[in-house]
C-alpha cells in the first residue's frame, strides 16, 4: 500500500516545495513503516511525499523497481521536480528505478547508509547455502558479484549520510573499519556524491533521528547539509 501524506498549512501555499515531490524507499526487509519518522518530519516542513512498499525481502531488484515503478508512476507526473531520500538498500533500488525508467525530473537524491561499494556482512550471510537464492535483493551487494550502482541523471544533487556506530556486536566482531554495525562508511561513499556526511548512529536507527531529518530537510530544499 502507498502512504501519501500531503501537509497544506498556509505559510506553504506558495512555498517552491508545492512543485516537486519525495518519494521515501525503504531498505532490505523492511516497508514503509520504515520511513515513517522522515515522512511525518518531512510532511510536517511542507514537503509531498509518498512512501513505497516494496518487496525487499525476498524479491529480485527486478521486482522492486516494478514494484515502485507502479506505487508512484501515477503521482509524480503531477509534479516539475521528483526527490528521493532512501535507507540502505533503499538507495541501489532509487538507482536501478530511475535508470530503467529513465525518469525526467530529478531533483535531488539522499541515500542513508546504502552500501554502494558492497557488504561484507551480506558476503558472510551468502556463504550460507541457499541465502543468496532465498534474499534475492541482497545478490549485487555480494563481495565479487561485479555490481557497479547506476548513474543518476546529469544534474541531479546527491547527498550520502553514512553511521558510525561501533556499538553493534556484528560490527565489532566482522567489520574491521568505522561502521553503523551493518555497513562500512566507505561502502557508502560514491563518486557522484555532491555532499557527504558522517552521523554517531548505528544502521536501523540512523533514519529515525531528529539530527537526520534535519540534514535531508535541508539538503532537499537547498541542496546542502550545510544550515547556513
Amino acid at each position: 500500500m502507498v502512504s501519501t501524506f500531503f501537509y497544506f498549512g498556509l505559510s506553504n501555499m506558495f512555498s517552491p516545495l508545492k512543485n516537486s515531490i519525495t518519494i521515501l524507499v525503504h531498505g532490505f526487509n523492511k516497508n514503509s513503516r520504515d520511513m515513517a519518522f522522515l515522512e511525518k518530519g518531512l510532511g510536517e516542513s511542507g514537503f509531498a511525499t509518498i512512501s513505497v512498499d516494496l518487496p525487499a525481502r525476498f524479491g529480485t531488484m527486478d521486482a522492486c523497481v516494478k514494484a515502485l515503478h507502479l506505487q508512484v508512476r501515477n503521482e509524480i507526473g503531477e509534479y516539475q521536480t521528483v526527490n528521493f531520500v532512501a535507507h540502505s538498500m533503499g538507495g541501489l533500488i532509487t538507482r536501478f528505478y530511475i535508470n530503467h525508467v529513465q525518469l525526467a525530473g530529478v531533483g535531488k537524491c539522499v541515500f542513508i547508509a546504502t552500501p554502494h561499494n558492497g557488504s561484507r556482512l551480506a558476503g558472510l550471510a551468502g556463504r550460507v547455502p541457499f541465502y543468496s537464492r532465498i534474499f534475492q535483493t541482497l545478490n549485487p551487494i555480494l563481495p565479487g558479484s561485479g555490481f557497479e550502482p547506476p548513474p543518476l541523471p546529469e544534474g541531479t544533487r546527491l547527498g550520502l549520510i553514512a553511521g558510525n556506530n561501533d556499538r553493534s556486536l556484528l560490527g565489532r566482531m566482522f567489520l574491521s573499519e568505522q561502521n553503523d554495525g551493518r555497513i562500512e562508511v566507505s561502502s557508502v561513499e560514491s563518486k557522484d556524491a555532491d555532499e557527504f556526511i558522517v552521523l554517531p548512529y548505528g544502521h536501523k536507527d540512523i533514519h529515525h533521528q531528529q539530527e537526520t531529518l534535519a540534514l535531508v530537510s535541508n539538503f532537499l530544499q537547498k541542496g546542502t547539509f550545510v544550515n547556513s
